[in-house]
């Protein structure tokens, strides 16, 4: 730009002088300061000139290199995304990544617990350490928490020399609890189940369509979740059943569907805090966007859709509440594989999971409650193994 307005100066300059040579009668006052000025702009202009073209070619040179760095860039970024695509990624499940963890090393764990508060779980511990060798007992780990001592051995044997060494120690029998914890079971998803299946047969028609006769006291419907055409079913299977659903097409009523490993986490699902369950929400009326952590109202006026189902539909901005609660990054929506709080949550609940096919855990059905109406000897019986005795009025 410089150099072309240069340029149009100096051919000003010459317009000039060739009006002042072709008009010879003006006076000399005119032309001589007019012909001094042309002369001294000339020279000026025959300097920048120069400098504007060794300027030129300096910020050329400089473009030539910036174009050949931005192409060398250009080309090492594509190499990054050709290698970045060209690895599989399975996104089956939003679990995959803890799917594809290592199975972990299956501790038999031990619980002591101190009795009526006589010892504290730091001093339950040293009285079990002073109290039994550990020269043939091989206990991988000893965690202590407010209420008892946990300890992790690497084998049966070993666990149980434990638990005989602790029930034969009198001193210790009075002041503590040594048993074994009931483990936590894995749960599963059966989807897209039709509504012609009553919820009370889930259980029976999954024994009985898939001949599964000896598993009945091994599956336990959690709940249901519903759709508009079909339902899923959240079952708690024992350990050693987990593997066997997982190998083949299950059946129940008019429906064929795969079993899917999920994880409960025991969130709101109105508010989506971990604090505290759904029904125990204090905003019973509003619910939380997963995407940009707003709570908007769930009511129906007029059978018109709610404010919440409006919103869902088009929030497309993200702001997870879990991380900026913590103020870390939350440019993510919450619940997903994209939040590093959910994701430690579901790898501390997937470590917390037995998935040894050789435990196996049963479930009982909850016996109906008492009739009140009955007589009062009924209370005078003692209670079932599964059932906690009620407490009489005064």
């Amino acid at each position: 730009m410089a150099d072309n307005f240069l340029k149009n100066v100096e051919s000003a300059i010459t317009n000039m002088n060739k009006a002042l040579n072709a008009h010879q009668r003006v006076h000399p006052e005119v032309t001589g300061p007019a012909k001094e000025l042309a002369v001294q702009s000339q020279k000026l202009l025959d300097k920048y000139l120069a400098v504007t073209e060794s300027l030129k070619s300096q910020i050329d040179n400089y473009r030539s290199l910036l174009n050949d760095t931005q192409t060398d860039n250009n080309e090492k970024l594509q190499k990054v995304l050709d290698k970045l695509e060209s690895i599989p990624v399975n996104m089956s499940t939003p679990y995959n990544v803890v799917a594809q963890n290592p199975p972990k090393t299956c501790y038999k764990t031990v619980l002591v617990k101190p009795k009526n508060n006589l010892l504290s779980p730091p001093q339950a511990k040293e009285a079990i350490c002073n109290s039994i060798p550990a020269s043939d007992i091989m206990c991988n780990q000893i965690s202590i928490n407010k209420t008892n001592v946990a300890f992790k051995f690497s084998n049966e044997n070993s666990k149980n020399k434990f638990l005989k060494r602790v029930s034969e120690n009198t001193d210790l029998n009075t002041a503590i609890d040594a048993y074994e914890p009931t483990p936590k079971c894995p749960t599963i998803k059966l989807k897209n189940i039709d509504y012609s299946t009553n919820e009370s047969d889930i259980i029976n028609q999954l024994i009985t369509q898939n001949d599964l006769q000896d598993l009945r006291s091994h599956v336990k419907l959690l709940f249901t979740i519903k759709k508009r055409h079909y339902f899923d079913a959240i079952l708690c299977v024992s350990p050693h059943v987990f593997e066997l659903l997982f190998q083949r097409t299950l059946f129940i009523g008019w429906s064929a569907c795969n079993a899917e490993q999920i994880f409960l986490l025991g969130h709101c699902s109105k508010c989506l805090s971990f604090q505290h369950r759904t029904k125990d929400c204090p905003s019973q009326s509003n619910k939380k966007c997963k995407n940009c952590g707003i709570s908007f109202s769930a009511s129906r006026i007029n059978n018109q859709q709610s404010e919440f189902s409006i919103h869902i539909k088009n929030c497309s901005y993200f702001n997870c509440c879990h991380c900026a609660e913590k103020n870390l990054p939350a440019d993510h929506p919450a619940l997903t594989d994209h939040c590093p709080l959910y994701c430690k949550r579901i790898k501390n609940t997937w470590d917390r999971t037995c998935f040894d096919n050789s435990t196996k855990v049963q479930f009982f059905d909850k016996p109906p409650l008492a009739d009140t109406s009955t007589s009062n000897n009924l209370n005078n019986t003692p209670p079932s193994p599964n059932t906690q005795p009620s407490s009489s009025s005064p």
